[in-house]
């Protein structure tokens, strides 16, 4: 919560299982979603096909932290930074979604992963 600004936000694609777009307008909904989101389980495993690497980037001109599996990236999650706080989350893994994003990717040599299986 202390990393959020009082009126942070997030947006998420649901990983494409949602029709629409999910909205979190409180921090304190932001960081609950935030943990649950980066927290490893075997069902995401399976669905992402695989362990992915955490790797940062920037995306966007914004810093961000991709889940890659082998050369795909299989999750995005940007943030939008003020004063030194998150204000803003967005977070993609919809594969349709991440076509470009994978495709940048791989004209690019990665530094190594923050973590290297999650």
């Amino acid at each position: 919560m202390s990393l959020l600004t009082d009126d942070a936000t997030a947006v998420s694609d649901g990983a494409g299982l949602s029709a629409k777009l999910l909205r979190f307008d409180t921090p304190q909904r932001v960081a609950a979603v935030a943990r649950a989101g980066f927290r490893s389980t075997p069902a995401k495993r399976r669905m992402m096909g695989g362990t992915p690497a955490i790797h940062y980037a920037v995306v966007n001109g914004a810093p961000a932290v991709l889940s890659v599996l082998d050369d795909r990236v299989v999750g995005s999650v940007t943030f939008d930074i003020v004063h030194g706080k998150i204000a803003a989350v967005r977070g993609i893994a919809s594969p349709a979604r991440l076509t470009r994003l994978t495709e940048a990717w791989r004209r690019h040599e990665p530094g190594p992963p923050l973590l290297a299986s999650w």
